[in-house]
C-alpha cells in the first residue's frame, strides 16, 4: 500500500505558479461575490440557475486560491476543474452558456500557469460526461 502511495506521489507535476496569481484569484473572487461575472455575456446564464452557478464559481475560485497557497500540482488543479465542471454540467442546458463558463474556467487556468484542461473544459462545452479523475 505505502508503495503505490509512493509511485502515486511521484507522478505528481509541480506547477510553477506565476508571482501575482493569489493576487488575479483574489479579484476574480472579489468580482464573482458580487453575481455571476464571465466574459462579456453574464446575461447568457439561466436566470434561475444563477445563485447555484455563483456559489460553484466561488468554491472553484476558493479551492484555486488554497491550492496555490500549498504545493501546486497540475494534478490538484484539473481535479479541482473536473469537480466543479461536474457540478455545473446540470445546471447549464445551452452551448452559449457552457461556452461562458469554460472561458471562466480557461482564465483561473492561465492565472495559476496551466496552458489546458486536458479536455476537461472541450467535454463540457460539448456536454459530453467528464470523465471523473483521480
Amino acid at each position: 500500500m505505502a508503495a503505490a502511495v509512493a509511485s502515486h506521489a511521484q507522478t505528481l507535476t509541480p506547477v510553477a505558479v506565476p508571482g501575482r496569481a493569489a493576487v488575479k484569484l483574489e479579484k476574480v473572487l472579489k468580482k464573482i461575490r458580487n453575481g455571476v461575472v464571465t466574459d462579456k455575456r453574464p446575461a447568457s446564464l439561466p436566470v434561475e440557475a444563477r445563485p447555484a452557478l455563483n456559489r460553484i464559481l466561488v468554491e472553484s475560485t476558493n479551492e484555486f486560491l488554497a491550492i496555490t497557497s500549498t504545493n501546486p500540482t497540475k494534478e490538484a488543479y484539473l481535479q479541482s476543474l473536473d469537480a466543479s465542471l461536474n457540478q455545473l454540467h446540470p445546471l447549464v442546458k445551452k452551448v452559449e452558456e457552457r461556452q461562458d463558463l469554460a472561458v471562466y474556467y480557461q482564465d483561473l487556468l492561465e492565472i495559476v500557469g496551466l496552458e489546458s484542461s486536458e479536455g476537461l473544459l472541450s467535454a463540457f462545452v460539448e456536454k459530453k460526461p467528464v470523465a471523473a479523475r483521480r
